[in-house]
């Protein structure tokens, strides 16, 4: 093996983990700050390495076969390693550190939980920023180009390169205005569950009244639905849906102006609860909760100030769980 190695350039690596991450010679010699002919006469000797093309030019760009795809992992996780051994990392100190984070998350996570860790961030570590991206169907991408920290996310992406910590559940109820016809019009079941959240009423509606009241509920995400969609698919729920709207929290404050119900998580409708003109209803059937989950690369996993961000992130997550 020592033999086999002192055979091998090892920058070459370096080359095809520039490649796996764009495959474009131009952008690649970029990266690297090499010249366009030097990146092509390495990916020559590459293809001699590994007996194989590597990269096949198509109409599209350069296309990875197959062997290029299952060294990608490997390679990267190796240089990373050695990276991390040659270049150590300056100890990560939150009270002076000066950082950006990149967060990709959904716009109740931004504008409802969000808020108390920044509040809690900014006494301890006051130079931190922070930038807040929207879901996309490109998030798990950016994650691997470096252009986002980490998502918290409700769908878990597939990508091997991505580490997926489940951090929260959340239990989904249906918020619906008072004095809604729909719900007045039926028997309803009023054996009422204390709520703990401000002493707000929970009352069970019937699987009647969830079937033919109008609701507003979300586009399909990624042609794969909404979380809540998803979950209510696999229980085979019908329900009349009237509105569909592309904004978690246009849901509640439609619910709260409209007969339309809407089908939430708990604390999204905890919160609306003290803010809008709405009740707080169980679903009539029983269904898992949506899992949440802290999306990050691996190449993240132990650097300092991503750990200690994953952290802070973690206990917040916490201490609202625990409430």
């Amino acid at each position: 093996m020592q033999r086999d190695l002192r055979g091998i350039d090892l920058n070459l690596l370096v080359v095809l983990d520039a490649l796996a991450h764009d495959p474009h010679i131009t952008k690649a010699a970029q990266r690297l700050h090499m010249s366009q002919p030097a990146v092509s006469n390495a990916l020559t000797r590459l293809r001699a390495l590994f007996d194989d093309d590597l990269y096949v030019k198509t109409r599209g760009g350069m296309r990875p076969t197959p062997k290029a795809l299952e060294l990608k992992q490997p390679i990267r996780e190796a240089l990373a390693t050695i990276q991390a051994q040659v270049q150590p990392q300056d100890r990560f100190e939150p009270s002076t550190a000066k950082h950006t984070f990149a967060i990709a998350t959904n716009e109740y996570a931004e504008s409802i939980v969000f808020p108390h860790f920044l509040s809690y961030i900014e006494k301890i570590a006051p130079n931190i920023r922070f930038d807040f991206h929207p879901e996309a169907s490109n998030t798990s991408e950016r994650i691997r180009t470096n252009e986002l920290d980490l998502a918290i996310d409700y769908i878990k992406p597939k990508s091997k390169e991505l580490i997926c910590e489940h951090i929260l559940e959340e239990e989904l109820v249906v918020l619906a205005r008072k004095n809604n016809p729909y719900i007045n019009a039926h028997t309803q079941d009023k054996t009422a569950a204390q709520d703990s959240y401000k002493g707000t009423q929970s009352e069970k509606l019937s699987g009647e009244i969830y079937r033919t009241a109008p609701h507003v509920a979300l586009h399909p995400r990624n042609d794969k639905g909404s979380p809540t969609e998803i979950i209510l698919g696999k229980k085979r729920v019908q329900r009349d849906i009237k509105i569909r709207v592309s904004n978690l929290l246009s849901l509640p404050a439609i619910a709260a102006t409209t007969d339309n119900l809407c089908t939430v998580p708990r604390r999204l409708a905890q919160h609306c609860a003290t803010t809008m003109p709405v009740e707080i209803h169980e679903l009539p059937f029983d269904t898992k909760g949506i899992p949440a989950y802290l999306i990050y690369h691996r190449d993240k996993q132990n650097n300092q100030a991503h750990t200690w961000l994953r952290t802070q992130i973690t206990q917040l997550v916490g201490i609202l769980s625990a409430k």
